[in-house]
């Protein structure tokens, strides 16, 4: 429809320029070259907007136009007829020319066009891959964890189960009950925190951004992988985190990023050894360092610690550093890794500072 206008406004266009050069006395020798010349407005448009085909049909407008033209008026003028014959010529010339140039830019950006449309399939693609790796590290993760959590539940559910079978008993003095009952009560309430940690890292969020305390993220993983820690007869600390400024982060990813992080350090440490949490600031970024003791990377390795499917282990995928790196640029942040030099690695995690200063509510249910 706009094409079918725009044609139509070309056509009328050409069609004025010859009526002026019809209702021109032949006297205003200076008026009709202006007006010859002006037919080139509309055969460059029609170039332009349709291409070469559309620039010559122009010019065989402007032409079948404007040669009646020449016959009635300029026929006693043989050298200025010669002239503009040769100036119809040269519409042709033009219109093929600015036409097969303008076929030629539409192509390109056709083909552009066409590219950044299968960029952007590809990209979302690879963003449907970068979910799926990342829901599968997060049941790595929790695989890990579950074998903590299970070890970690048996031992309250043992001291309420003997808390209940005391309080069975008939004639029990009232004192003892009490003392029983709190402890039965004390492991529920217990429990209960150990499950609500679980289920709040294996519930699937989508991303928030929001004001994060880096505190208790800290604290969430520690205790979250705690288990893990103690089945590989490994010590977590978590060096005094001075008065820092919430981070902006979406806290479960962040969360995912560090106890992958900690997982990893469990895993590479020896028995005995001590895997070490702090954080501390760098002007409008916050630093999180995961050091460890374990048997560490070779150099000629350290390159590739973030490659999808690099692993070191023969039991490891090789995904969990690579999907950590992900998560974190995502954040605007930065994740890298050192040899520590005594023994072991470090792994920091530089996120970006939360701009108001103000601490969403969510953040603290960490």
């Amino acid at each position: 429809m706009r094409g079918g206008l725009e044609a139509a406004i070309l056509t009328v266009a050409i069609g004025a320029v010859a009526l002026l050069h019809y209702v021109t006395p032949t006297t205003h020798v200076w008026i009709h070259p202006l007006l010859q010349r002006a037919y080139y407005v509309p055969i460059l448009l029609a170039a332009l907007r349709f291409g070469w085909r559309g620039g010559l049909a122009s010019a065989a407008l402007a032409t079948a136009s404007y040669i009646p033209h020449i016959v009635m008026a300029w026929k006693s003028e043989p050298e200025y007829t010669a002239a503009q014959y040769v100036e119809i010529g040269m519409f042709f010339v033009i219109a093929a020319l600015t036409g097969i140039l303008a076929d030629h830019e539409q192509s390109q950006r056709r083909r552009v066009e066409n590219t950044a449309l299968e960029l952007a399939q590809v990209n979302a693609q690879l963003q449907k891959s970068f979910e799926q790796l990342r829901r599968a590290d997060r049941l790595s993760a929790l695989g890990e964890l579950s074998a903590g959590l299970a070890h970690e539940i048996r031992n309250p559910l043992g001291s309420i189960e003997g808390a209940v079978q005391i309080l069975g008993r008939p004639q029990l003095p009232e004192e003892t009950r009490r003392e029983f009952t709190d402890l039965a009560s004390h492991e529920v309430v217990r429990l209960k925190g150990l499950l609500t940690n679980f289920l709040e890292f294996a519930r699937p969020q989508p991303p928030r951004i929001i004001a994060s305390e880096i505190g208790l993220l800290l604290e969430s993983v520690a205790k979250l992988s705690s288990q893990t820690a103690a089945m590989a007869k490994v010590a977590i600390r978590v060096e005094n985190v001075e008065p820092l400024p919430p981070v902006s982060v979406d806290p479960e990813q962040i969360k995912q990023v560090l106890l992958n992080l900690v997982i990893n350090a469990v895993q590479a440490t020896p028995e005995g050894g001590q895997i070490t949490l702090r954080a501390d600031r760098e002007g409008n970024w916050v630093r999180v360092e995961v050091e460890d003791e374990g048997i560490g990377i070779p150099p000629g390795d350290m390159e590739r610690v973030f490659d999808p499917f690099f692993t070191t282990r023969s039991c490891g995928t090789g995904l969990g550093l690579s999907i950590a790196y992900q998560i974190v640029s995502q954040h605007g942040g930065q994740i890298s890794a050192r040899t520590n030099p005594q023994r072991g690695m470090t792994f920091s995690v530089t996120m970006p500072v939360f701009e108001t200063g103000v601490v969403d509510s969510a953040s603290r249910s960490i």
